[in-house]
């Protein structure tokens, strides 16, 4: 049995670690395949969320399920989230805007399942291996708390919660550029 569990276990590994990736003009890796949730996008989700603005991260914590802040972890690298019409999302570290999306970020979708907010998007370890990740999402008015809700056999009983704010008008020129991942 134990031996069957990491059978299946490697096998996911292996096959995520030969997902086809490209590299942004700025080094940042990206797959380049669709998200498979994208399907579940609703342009009423956008109601929620001002595609006009972006997102700053403004907290970051240890939570619970509901994402009550169970304790504070230290401090992790500045962010912002731009949204696309098309529910697509962004992420890029401050000091690493760019108005075109080939040239930078970690990309990302939003949709909705089972009745909750989410946002499906991709980490990379210090190897650099990518990985495929969900966030759940809660929006409080102009804020946005991101909970991280990876499959595990054994769910921890706390996971990081990253808390954006709205922030700066995105500038006409950003908006030109396509999200199509």
């Amino acid at each position: 049995m134990v031996r069957n569990i990491l059978i299946l276990l490697g096998s996911i590994l292996f096959i995520q670690s030969c997902a086809q990736t490209r590299k942004l003009e700025n080094g940042t890796k990206v797959f380049t395949k669709q998200f498979k949730n994208i399907d579940k996008f609703n342009k009423s989700i956008l109601d929620k969320i001002d595609i006009n603005h972006f997102y700053k991260k403004i907290d970051y914590y240890m939570a619970d399920k509901n994402f009550n802040k169970v304790r504070d972890i230290g401090s992790d690298v500045d962010r912002k989230i731009q949204f696309y019409e098309n529910g697509r999302v962004r992420f890029f570290s401050l000091g690493e805007e760019d108005p075109n999306p080939e040239n930078a970020g970690r990309r990302g979708i939003i949709y909705m399942k089972n009745n909750s907010l989410k946002i499906d998007t991709q980490f990379a370890n210090q190897d650099g291996n990518l990985s495929k990740g969900t966030y759940n999402v809660k929006v409080v008015g102009d804020k946005l708390y991101l909970l991280e809700s990876n499959f595990s056999i054994f769910p921890p009983s706390e996971n990081i919660c990253y808390v954006y704010q709205k922030s700066e008008e995105i500038p006409e020129d950003w908006k030109q550029y396509k999200a199509d991942w």
